[in-house]
Parts: C-alpha cells; sequence; structure tokens
C-alpha cells in the first residue's frame, strides 16, 4: 500500500517560498474512506494495416500524443516521421489522415493537436517549433517564438507552453503564455526567482507538465518531484502543493537506460476536474521491475528494447487531491505503462495488436466513485 503525506503552501507569490509560507500536513491515508478510482479501458486506437497505422512507441522519438477533440473524436500521429495526424472516431474507426510531411503549410514532422474538431482545428508540430490552424478549409502556418514542450488552451483561448525561449527576457522561465490571435507572447514566468541558467544543465530544471485550471489559471507540475504550482496567466504564484509521498523520491539526475537501471518516479501529468479536484498520472517502476536485455538496434550503436516490452517496466498511479482542504481524497495503482494524458480524465497506454507488433494506442478513463462534498 503506498502511503501518503503532503503540504500546501498557499499565497500570492512572485518571489521563491519559504518556510514562513503557511504549511498544512496531511495524514498518511486518503481522507475519504468511502472514495475509490475506477479506471476502465475506453477504445483501441491504431489499425493493423492501411492508412490508419499509428506511430510505434520506440526511443529515442517521441511517443504518438494521444489527443480527444471537441466533439469526441481522437486525433494520433500516424507512422513514425510521414507527417500525418488521425482522426479516429469515439469508438475508434479511422476517419482520415491530415497533412504529410514537410516545411510548407499543412505540412507537418510529427503534427499534435491543440484544440478544435472537424474542420477548426489548432495543430502544434513542436519539432519544427510551428502552430497551424485549419479552419473551413484554410490554412495558415506559422513559426513560434520558442521550442514547445507541453502544452495547455486557457480557458480565454489563450495557450501555454512549457518551452524554452533564447530571448534574454524571456531564458530561464519554463512558463510562456501565448495570444494565436496576435501571435505573441504576452507573459513569461515560472522561475520563482531562480534566474540563473545554463544550457548544458539548465533545460531540465524547465520541465514542466501544464494543465489548464477550472478557474482559468494554470497548473504546472514539475516531473521530477511532486511538486504542483499554480500561477496566474500573468505570471503571480497562487499556490502549491508539496507532496512528501514515500514513494515518490525527488531526483535531479536519471539514473540510467529504464531497462537497465530501475527508474524513478515522473509525474506525467495533472488534469483539473473542477470543484478543487485535481487528478494527478505519476509514472513509476512495475512493482516486479528487472533489467530486460536489449533486442534491438534501430540505429547505429544504439541498442534498446521491443517498445511493448516497456510495460514491464512501469506502472502507474493516479491520485485525486482535493485543492481546498490539502488532502489526498482516492489513489489506485494500475499495471499500465502511461503514455500521456488523454482529455480531462483520462490516459492512453501503448499496446500491439499481435507478436508481429502492429501499433495501437489504449484510452483509458478514470472515475471517482463514493465522494461528495
Amino acid at each position: 500500500m503506498l502511503g501518503v503525506a503532503c503540504c500546501l503552501l498557499l499565497g500570492t507569490l512572485a518571489a521563491p517560498l519559504n518556510a514562513q509560507d503557511s504549511v498544512v500536513v496531511v495524514t498518511d491515508a486518503p481522507a475519504c474512506a468511502t472514495c475509490s478510482l475506477v479506471v476502465s479501458a475506453l477504445v483501441e486506437l491504431g489499425d493493423r494495416e492501411g492508412p490508419g497505422i499509428v506511430a510505434q512507441l520506440n526511443a529515442p522519438y517521441a511517443p504518438a500524443r494521444v489527443v480527444r477533440s471537441d466533439d469526441g473524436d481522437y486525433y494520433v500521429s500516424g507512422h513514425l516521421g510521414d507527417g500525418r495526424l488521425l482522426r479516429f472516431s469515439s469508438d475508434g474507426v479511422f476517419r482520415e489522415a491530415i497533412g504529410r510531411r514537410g516545411e510548407g503549410p499543412g505540412e507537418y514532422d510529427l503534427p499534435v493537436l491543440m484544440e478544435g474538431s472537424a474542420d477548426d482545428l489548432t495543430i502544434l508540430d513542436p519539432l519544427s517549433s510551428r502552430l497551424t490552424t485549419i479552419r473551413g478549409g484554410e490554412v495558415a502556418t506559422w513559426r513560434l517564438p520558442f521550442r514547445s514542450g507541453g502544452f495547455a488552451v486557457l480557458r480565454d483561448g489563450r495557450h501555454v507552453y512549457n518551452a524554452f525561449s533564447s530571448e534574454s527576457d524571456r531564458m530561464g522561465h519554463p512558463l510562456h503564455v501565448y495570444d494565436a490571435a496576435t501571435r505573441r507572447i504576452t507573459s513569461s514566468f515560472g522561475d520563482e526567482g531562480a534566474r540563473g541558467f545554463r544550457m548544458d544543465t539548465g533545460l531540465p530544471a524547465l520541465r514542466r507538465r501544464v494543465a489548464a485550471a477550472a478557474d482559468g489559471n494554470i497548473w504546472a507540475a514539475r516531473g521530477n518531484r511532486y511538486r504542483i504550482d499554480k500561477w496566474s496567466p500573468d505570471g503571480d504564484h497562487i499556490a502549491r502543493i508539496e507532496r512528501d509521498a514515500p514513494w515518490f523520491r525527488p531526483w535531479e539526475e536519471w539514473p540510467g537506460v529504464d531497462y537497465e537501471v530501475r527508474p524513478l518516479p515522473s509525474i506525467v501529468g495533472v488534469r483539473d476536474w473542477g470543484d478543487g479536484l485535481l487528478m494527478v498520472v505519476v509514472r513509476l517502476a512495475d512493482a516486479n521491475w528487472r533489467p530486460i536485455r536489449p533486442t534491438l538496434v534501430p540505429l547505429a550503436s544504439h541498442e534498446t528494447i521491443e517498445p511493448v516490452q516497456r510495460e514491464e517496466l512501469y506502472d502507474t498511479v493516479i491520485e485525486i487531491l482535493d485543492t481546498r482542504s490539502g488532502k489526498v481524497l482516492a489513489r489506485t495503482r494500475v499495471d499500465e505503462s502511461v503514455v500521456g494524458l488523454v482529455g480531462r480524465d483520462g490516459f492512453c497506454s501503448y499496446a500491439e495488436h499481435t507478436e508481429l507488433g502492429e501499433p495501437k494506442y489504449v484510452v483509458w478513463s478514470v472515475a471517482l466513485s463514493g465522494h461528495s462534498r
């Protein structure tokens, strides 16, 4: 059984947090005795043959990112490197392929849907730092002023990116709010007063998992420690959740290849459920983790394992936090390796159709049972 202890630091701050901030200590056990989390498989995405084949999960490339559109369809990257964004229905039927590989309008390296539906789409291409809109058949493409990692769409329509900017007044800030209508950054923040930065060691410190808060603000979680900050779009610090979970040891450097060295826990993402509830999804070493012998050599001098074997390396922990009381309501651990979060209340994992290795992604839903205000 996983133990729990956490503290919530509150205050409206622009400077680094310190020991004088208020702290709420929470007991080890989840606070809600009747609460439980129900995790259910919703749909499988990716065909065994034809144009609906999705990208294979394989280092060193980024995995396909699954996004649920406003009308319930799913968008996922096509076969690695072909520049296509594949649309599937809510029940997993392939509908169409959008785009192709290239550098022109409507062409991509690795497209990711940001928001929209049907013929009103906003697509991010993080590898080429470009944003594309498709509205009524008209395509517009332009370059972003930073290299983007994670992103979220705010309630007012602006985007927040976890990104690296080389501009002198923005360098070292991990969060950038961007107005696509005017194509400009409106604010950069999130460094908590730590402006020192080096290219060789500073980039990992900039990584955040971002999500839109229900009240219009921004959640930003560190991957290497159970710390989640809440910011306003103007850069005012609102709150901090600092979890001291015995099973989540903070770390600064990744210990090594995950199939040779037991991997450390990492926050994959957070989602705001409204009414003060926050879903936190963590990837950590499988309960039965053991070293795996490399079996593939996809690149010169680079050995790795079969993509599906990553299920043997990781489990997923999901927690629901009550941010108003600073308590954990419910927690579960599932024997799946989370790839990314999908929509407001789900995540996806990688699988394969058969022993021949045709890739697919499984979308899971998370529901909280037994909770009432």
